[in-house]
C-alpha cells in the first residue's frame, strides 16, 4: 500500500506531526519532574489531541499514561466508568496482560454472579472499584460517592503497580456543566497523590480562567498553560512541499502562500487542503501545484464543509452571535464599533454576546478593540454563504 501522504483528522504521529516540538518537551519535562500538572488550550482542530497522542508516545516507557475523552462523559457515573477503565486498558495493553480489561468490563456490561466472580479474580484495588460499582448497578451508592471513588482508585492504582500515572482529560471543559465539588475532588487528589500527573485539555478560554486562574477555584494555580498556536508557516510550507515532492509533484511557493493563508496554519486543514491537491494532480496527472489549484481545492473543501458549517453556525450560536459573526467574517479583524455600526446597535448591547463567542475560542482578540474569527476558514464560509446572501 502506498504511504499516506496527508492525514486528515483524527490523532497523527511523525512524519505528519510537525511544528509542536517544545511543547511536547516542555510538557514532557514538567510530568516525568512531577513539578506540576499541565492545562493545555487551544480551538477546534488545532491539533490538541494530536498533541496528547505524541506526549504519550515520548513518555509512555516511564509513566502510564492514559487518555480520558470527556465528551463521552455526560453524567458523574460515566466518569468513574470511563476513567477506571480507561486506566486498566492501558495497563493491560502496555504491559501485555491479556484478559485484564476484558475481565474488568464485566463489571459494567455482564451478569452480577459472573461480575463478581471477574473482579474476585483481579483483586487488590480493582476488586475493591468493582464492588463499588456492583453496588451502584442495585441502586445502593450515589454519584458523589462514585466520583470520590474513582479518584480514591486512582491514588490506590498508582501504588500498586508502582508506576507514575498520568492522567490526560481532553475536552475537559465538558466537566465544567456539573456541579463545583468535582473540582474540589480534583485539588484534594492532586495534592495528595505525588505519583500521578494531570492534563487537562481544552477549547474554552472559560475552562482557563474560571477553573485555573480565579482566585476562589479550588483548582487556582494548579495547572501550568499551554497555549497552542497555529503552527509557523515555514512549518507548514516544509510539510506540504515535502509530502508532494514523494509523489514528484512540484508546489510554487505562491501556492504554498495561499494554502497558509486560507487555513492559518490549522493542522486539520492544511492537511486536508494538501491532500485534494495531491488527489486532483494525480487524477488530472499533473506534476505541478499552482495558485489556481489552491483556489479550487479550497472551495472543494468549503463544500465538504457545507453541511457542518451550516448545522454549527445555525445550532451553536444565538442570533445575535450569527450576526455578529456574519459582519466579523467580511475582514480578517474588525473593531466591535464597526459591526455594532453593520448591526445598527449600540457597541455596548453586543459585549455579552462577545464575550462567550471570546470564552469558547470562536473569536479572537489579536489587538486592543479589534476581533477577528479564529478558525479562519469557518470565517471564509461565512462570508461567501451568509454574508454574500445578506448583501
Amino acid at each position: 500500500m502506498t504511504e499516506q501522504i496527508f492525514i486528515v483528522g483524527g490523532e497523527v504521529e511523525p512524519p505528519h506531526f510537525i511544528g509542536r516540538d517544545e511543547e511536547v518537551n516542555r510538557i514532557k519535562i514538567d510530568l516525568l519532574s512531577q513539578a506540576q500538572n499541565n492545562v493545555i488550550i487551544g480551538p477546534r482542530r488545532i491539533g490538541k489531541t494530536s498533541l496528547l497522542r505524541n506526549l504519550k508516545n515520548s513518555i509512555q516507557s516511564e509513566v502510564l499514561f492514559v487518555q480520558v475523552n470527556c465528551r463521552k462523559i455526560t453524567r458523574p457515573a460515566d466518569l468513574f466508568r470511563i476513567t477506571t477503565r480507561a486506566m486498566v486498558a492501558t495497563y493491560e495493553e502496555k504491559h501485555r496482560i491479556k484478559g485484564l480489561a476484558r475481565k474488568f468490563s464485566d463489571i459494567f456490561k455482564g451478569k452480577i454472579t459472573s461480575a463478581t466472580r471477574s473482579i474476585s479474580e483481579i483483586g487488590g484495588s480493582i476488586e475493591h472499584v468493582g464492588n463499588v460499582y456492583l453496588r451502584f448497578r442495585d441502586s445502593e451508592v450515589n454519584e458523589e460517592e462514585l466520583i470520590a471513588e474513582t479518584f480514591e482508585f486512582i491514588g490506590s492504582f498508582a501504588d500498586e503497580i508502582e508506576e507514575p500515572i498520568v492522567l490526560a482529560f481532553d475536552e475537559f471543559q465538558e466537566l465544567g456543566k456539573w456541579n463545583g465539588k468535582i473540582f474540589n475532588l480534583f485539588k484534594t487528589h492532586m495534592d495528595s497523590q505525588p505519583d500521578v500527573r494531570y492534563i487537562f485539555s481544552g477549547s474554552s478560554v472559560s475552562l482557563l480562567h474560571e477553573v485555573f486562574l480565579k482566585p476562589d477555584s479550588p483548582l487556582y494555580l494548579m495547572a501550568a498553560k499551554v497555549q497552542l498556536e497555529p503552527i509557523r508557516q515555514e512549518d507548514v510550507h516544509r510539510y506540504i512541499r515535502s509530502r508532494l515532492e514523494m509523489q514528484k509533484i512540484r508546489i510554487s511557493d505562491g501556492a504554498l502562500d495561499k494554502i497558509y493563508e486560507y487555513t492559518d496554519g490549522f493542522p486539520f486543514y492544511f492537511q486536508k487542503i494538501g491532500f485534494i491537491l495531491y488527489q486532483n494532480a494525480i487524477l488530472e496527472k499533473k506534476d505541478a501545484v499552482t495558485l489556481k489549484d489552491v483556489d479550487i481545492a479550497f472551495s472543494s473543501m468549503l463544500n465538504e464543509f457545507d453541511s457542518e458549517f451550516e448545522a454549527r453556525y445555525s445550532s451553536k450560536f444565538s442570533r445575535q452571535q450569527q450576526d455578529i459573526l456574519k459582519y466579523l467574517s467580511a475582514e480578517k479583524t474588525r473593531r466591535l464599533k464597526e459591526i455594532a455600526t453593520d448591526m445598527q446597535t449600540p457597541a455596548s448591547s453586543l459585549t455579552a454576546s462577545m464575550r462567550d463567542l471570546y470564552n469558547t475560542m470562536t473569536v479572537w482578540k489579536p489587538h486592543e478593540g479589534r476581533y477577528g474569527i479564529l478558525d479562519n476558514v469557518f470565517r471564509l464560509w461565512i462570508a461567501h454563504n451568509i454574508l454574500a446572501n445578506y448583501e
